[in-house]
Parts: structure tokens; sequence; C-alpha cells
């Protein structure tokens, strides 16, 4: 029989394994909508002052790739990517507090949400090949715009009709060369027509936003080390905290 150290070391190359096809999947859904070729214009280098470029680090480009890629494109994978960390930050605060959805996540499998484990890697290996497909279809709608129907019958107010949720961006509309970089939601989400106070909202984002890509890192790190996701100092024994909710 294989002994610990070899069943340890067959654990972590399938979660990197997964974790690896998890980006793979991101990067493929963040490809950018087809739009006419990119000008010299569009191409124009980020300058200080610019969204994202805050204080201490400023304009930070140590690739030097500003004056030779398309940084509108890389603008907006890096707010995409960060607004989806905040939100799975957000998920592994929450399942480690204890909180969990009612009801079942798969009937078929019997499956509940409070059945799912803790960790990060765990539950991505426990989420049913229906549950994945539903979220890649969700993420597709919302990377498209294909979720918006302004025709979708439907009395208006309610989730179709012309003045409906989906006509209202609900699911997100896509990314066009005439909208500023991330502008993908509807008239449902919040605007600020004051320039210094719309700003410091669009800087607070990206920088939450890599804060949250550095943070769902680290968690995944730590548990290919074999300690828990948020308090790896509870030493290999993982030895977190009790739930909060229970």
């Amino acid at each position: 029989p294989p002994t610990r150290k070899q069943l340890a070391e067959v654990q972590l190359s399938q979660r990197i394994a997964v974790m690896l096809s998890t980006a793979v999947l991101s990067l493929s859904l963040n490809a950018p909508v087809v739009r006419p070729a990119v000008s010299n214009a569009r191409m124009a280098a980020i300058t200080p002052g610019d969204v994202g470029t805050t204080k201490p680090l400023g304009v930070y480009d140590p690739l030097g790739l500003i004056e030779t890629r398309d940084m509108r494109r890389y603008e907006i994978m890096e707010i995409k990517h960060g607004r989806s960390a905040m939100l799975g930050f957000v998920h592994i605060l929450a399942i480690h507090a204890g909180v969990r959805l009612p009801g079942y996540l798969s009937q078929a499998a019997g499956l509940k949400f409070a059945d799912m484990p803790v960790g990060c890697f765990a539950s991505l290996e426990a989420t049913p090949t229906a549950g994945w497909l539903q979220i890649m279809i969700v993420t597709a709608m919302a990377e498209t715009g294909a979720g918006n129907v302004p025709d979708l019958p439907g009395p208006s107010g309610l989730a179709g009709g012309p003045t409906g949720l989906v006509k209202a961006g609900l699911l997100g509309q896509p990314q066009t060369a005439d909208k500023a970089p991330g502008d993908i939601g509807g008239e449902i989400w919040q605007r600020y027509a004051d320039p210094e106070e719309r700003a410091f909202k669009l800087n607070a984002e990206r920088n939450n936003g890599r804060a949250a890509m550095l943070g769902v890192t680290g968690c995944l790190i730590h548990e290919l080390l074999g300690v828990d996701a948020l308090y790896p100092t509870g030493g290999l024994g993982g030895a977190a905290p009790p739930p909060i909710f229970s």
C-alpha cells in the first residue's frame, strides 16, 4: 500500500491540477469581446492620475508593457479578476465562519450545502459537474452580456419587459469599445456624477480587487502547504478557531 507521504504527494498534485484548470478557465472566459483593431490612441500609455495609479506605487510597470501592449485589455482583465477575487475571498470568510445556504446543492446526489467542506480545494472537488456547468454558463452570460434580452416577454419592472432587471444589467452587459474598462453594469448599478467621488470609488475597487487577488492566492498556497487557508499559524494540523455560525 502507498505510504502516507506518497498519498500526500498525490493529493498535492491533484489540487495543483484543479488550481491550474481553474486558472485556464478564468483566462478563457476573460477573452476580449470581438471589436475593431486597436488603434495607437487606444494603446496610449497609462499616466499618473489615471484610475489604479494610486500611491505609493503610482504607475507600476516593472516589465515595461505599457508602451507595447493594449493596456485597455489588461485593465479590463484586472478589473474582472479583482471583482471575482473579492467575491471569492468573501466566500472563503463565510464558509470558514460556518455560513451555509439552506437546502440542497444537488438533490440527485443528495448533497446539501451544509455538507460542503470548508477547504478551498475540498469545496471545489465536492461541487458536482452540473454545478460547474451552471457556474460556467452564468459566467459566460455575464462576460458576453447574453443575459440582457430587452425583448424578453414579461411584465415591466420584473425580470422581463422593456424596463425589467434584465435590460437594467442585472447579469452584466458586454464590454464594448465605447465604454470605460469594467463598465459592464446597466442602469441598475450605482453611478456617481461627481468626478472626484467617482475616481475615489473606482480606485477603491481597483485596490480592493488587487488585495483580494493576493488574499485568495495566499489562501490557496496555504492549503497546498497543508495548513488552514485563513489560519496558517495554527500548525500543520490546521487548528483553526471553531466556526462562528454553527
